[in-house]
């Protein structure tokens, strides 16, 4: 029975804890702010009173100083550092206690502090010259100043919880601030994340059934005998084309040969003009553009008279068969080329009607729109994954912080209110 009694005396009240709102801070700290600022300035009316009637009576008592009559300081230099300090004094201390004292409780405080900073350096300075020479009257201020100074402090501690507790409530107010902008920002990647992840995949279904689109149109070329045909004939203008090329640069190769030879012995003939002009049909031949190909024939027989010759002289030697074939009749040589020029553009033009027939061939048309629709949709899917991937990547940074934010919270307004708070979050 002893133990039961005991334990209800000694049980402790279960601490009521208040629940509110994030909605319902801003007004419930627009109704206590009012409450705090009206009990901060009524709890400081006597202070005040009591501040300004010290003031008051240190602003007399200085004034007072320059009327006072005493008798003459013991040394003549003495006497003369006094007549000089007293207005100085006067002065230093009229200047700090003539400061506008504010209604405002605050701002009341800030400019006494001021005050005292003025009446102590005033009595530091100017004010020890006259302690000796005015010792009652430097005794009464000194009083006064102290009395002052105490009353501020007696202030202080009631500035210091009002301080604490305004800051208290800007930095409720700031982190309130961050908590709506992080739920706005939480609300806004919540919707915007699934509308996003269904936009990609419909495109992705789009990828599809166009992907689908262009097998079946590949499928139905690959059945279809007039492409058959017309890939044929591709290929084999293609196989023209690079027969003619072939043949071409064997006869090229084998008068670049030649050409280098006798560009050679020019030079060592110092004929710069003839060694010149050899370059140039050289550059021509390994594919330059000193000379276009309709120049070639004209500039080859403007040299030949100059290889045969050296050729006939014995200064070029014919080492290989191809070279021995070509230069057998060299007067046909520009025949030759004019020849392979002109199947050469014949095989260029017949390729190229081949190319525009296929381009503008039904099928191939649908394959080269579906290619340019799918290359546009991967664009847009990896573009639009690269935004999906931000998006999650915000709400992951976004969401771990909302829980430690709403705890700091809960203390902030704890701590401001002097009673347990519990904070409901949506």
């Amino acid at each position: 029975m002893f133990r039961r009694v005991k334990d209800l005396l000694g049980r402790k009240e279960i601490e009521e804890i208040q629940e509110i709102s994030l909605d319902e801070i801003p007004q419930l700290l627009a109704t206590n702010e009012k409450a705090w600022e009206d009990e901060f300035s009524q709890s400081t009316v006597d202070a005040r009173k009591e501040m300004i009637e010290i003031r008051d009576h240190m602003i007399r008592a200085v004034q007072a100083l320059s009327k006072t009559e005493r008798e003459a300081a013991f040394h003549p230099k003495l006497e003369k550092i006094a007549k000089n300090s007293i207005p100085q004094f006067e002065k230093a201390l009229l200047s700090a206690l003539n400061r506008q004292l504010p209604e405002d409780p605050y701002a009341f405080y800030q400019a006494c502090s001021e005050i005292l900073k003025g009446c102590v350096k005033g009595l530091t300075g100017p004010g020890r010259y006259l302690r000796n020479v005015l010792p009652e009257e430097m005794k009464e201020i000194s009083l006064l100043v102290d009395a002052f100074g105490k009353e501020i402090n007696n202030l202080t501690p009631r500035v210091a919880e009002w301080r604490k507790r305004k800051e208290g409530v800007g930095a409720l107010r700031e982190s309130l601030s961050r908590m709506k902008e992080m739920e706005r920002t939480a609300d806004e990647l919540s919707r915007d994340i699934p509308v996003l992840g269904k936009e990609i995949s419909d495109l992705n279904e789009e990828l599809k059934r166009r992907t689908g689109e262009k097998e079946s149109c590949e499928r139905t070329l690959v059945e279809d005998s007039e492409y058959r045909n017309l890939m044929q004939e591709a290929a084999d203008s293609e196989g023209q084309l690079l027969e003619t090329d072939r043949e071409m640069h064997s006869v090229t190769s084998t008068l670049s040969h030649v050409l280098r030879k006798a560009e050679k012995i020019a030079h060592h003939r110092a004929s710069e003009k003839l060694s010149k002009q050899l370059n140039q049909v050289e550059i021509l031949l390994s594919g330059g553009d000193l000379l276009s190909d309709e120049e070639l024939p004209g500039a080859i027989t403007a040299v030949l008279p100059v290889m045969v010759s050296m050729i006939g002289s014995g200064d070029i030697q014919l080492k290989n068969q191809e070279e021995r074939s070509l230069f057998a009749s060299p007067e046909k040589i520009p025949l030759i080329l004019q020849d392979h020029l002109k199947r050469r553009a014949d095989a260029l033009e017949k390729a190229g009607e081949i190319k525009k027939r296929m381009a503008l061939y039904p099928a191939i048309q649908t394959l080269t729109r579906i290619d340019a629709e799918l290359k546009s949709l991967d664009a847009t899917i990896s573009d639009k994954e690269r935004q999906l991937w931000d998006l999650k990547r915000k709400k992951e940074e976004i969401l771990p912080g909302i829980p430690s934010l709403h705890s700091l919270m809960e203390r902030q307004i704890s701590a401001i209110l002097g009673r347990k708070i519990r904070v409901i979050s949506r």
